[in-house]
C-alpha cells in the first residue's frame, strides 16, 4: 500500500538503544551522565556518549554523574521549524553549553528571555519530559531545578552543586522513544515555581 500509512516517528525524542539506555534512564531520574575515559594518562570526559574515548581511543570508559552545571558557549534562537512538534515550540533557544567537566553539549536553553542570554553565563541542568510544555514553561511533571548550593548532592550523589531532580513517576522509564526525558539548561539561580 503505497502512501497509505504515514510514519509516526518523532524527530524530537531520541532512539534509545542498549548502550544509551543508562543515560536516558538517569535523565528520567533527574541526573545527567557523562562518559569518562579510565585509561592511564587520559581520564577525559566526553559527550555525546560513545563506547570509546574520542581522545585516546581506549574502550575503558564508564558512565559518571555530571555536576549539572555549565556555561553558555553559543546559541541560536530558532523562530521557524516546520518539523513536528518544533513548530509549536518556536521560538526556542538551541545552544551549546560548556559543561563543568569539560565537554561541550548541544542542548536547549529554557527559562531565559533572549535579551538576557550572554556568552559565559552560568547555567544549571533541568529536565523536560516528552509531554511537557514548550521552552520556559513548567509542564506537567516538570518541577524544574532550584539553584543548588554547596553541599547539595542531588539524586544519585551527583556531588556538590549537583542537580535536583523533578519528581520521577512510574511513567518515567525509557522503553524506546515514548516517555523520554531530555536534559535542557536554564540560567543558574532560576527555578520553576509550583
Amino acid at each position: 500500500m503505497r502512501g497509505a500509512a504515514r510514519s509516526t516517528a518523532r524527530s524530537d525524542v531520541p532512539e534509545v538503544d542498549a548502550f544509551t539506555r543508562p543515560y536516558w534512564e538517569a535523565a528520567a531520574q533527574g541526573r545527567l551522565l557523562l562518559r569518562r575515559c579510565r585509561a592511564e594518562g587520559c581520564g577525559r570526559a566526553h559527550h555525546y556518549p560513545r563506547e570509546f574515548c574520542p581522545y585516546c581511543w581506549s574502550e575503558d570508559v564508564d558512565w559518571e554523574p555530571a555536576a549539572g552545571r555549565g556555561t553558555l558557549y553559543t546559541w541560536s534562537v530558532v523562530h521557524r521549524n516546520d518539523l513536528p512538534p518544533f513548530g509549536d515550540r518556536v521560538p526556542y533557544v538551541a545552544a551549546v553549553v560548556d559543561l563543568a567537566e569539560g565537554p561541550r553539549m548541544m542542548t536547549e536553553i529554557v527559562g531565559c528571555p533572549e535579551a538576557d542570554l550572554r556568552i559565559g553565563m552560568p547555567l544549571v541542568v533541568d529536565f523536560r519530559g516528552d509531554g511537557d510544555a514548550g521552552p520556559g514553561d513548567a509542564g506537567p511533571g516538570d518541577a524544574g531545578l532550584a539553584d543548588t548550593g554547596p553541599g547539595d548532592a542531588g539524586p544519585g550523589g551527583a556531588g556538590p552543586g549537583g542537580p535536583r531532580s523533578r519528581d520521577a513517576g512510574p511513567g518515567d522509564t525509557v522503553p524506546g522513544r515514548a516517555g523520554c526525558v531530555v536534559p535542557v539548561f536554564r540560567p543558574a539561580g532560576n527555578s520553576v515555581a509550583g
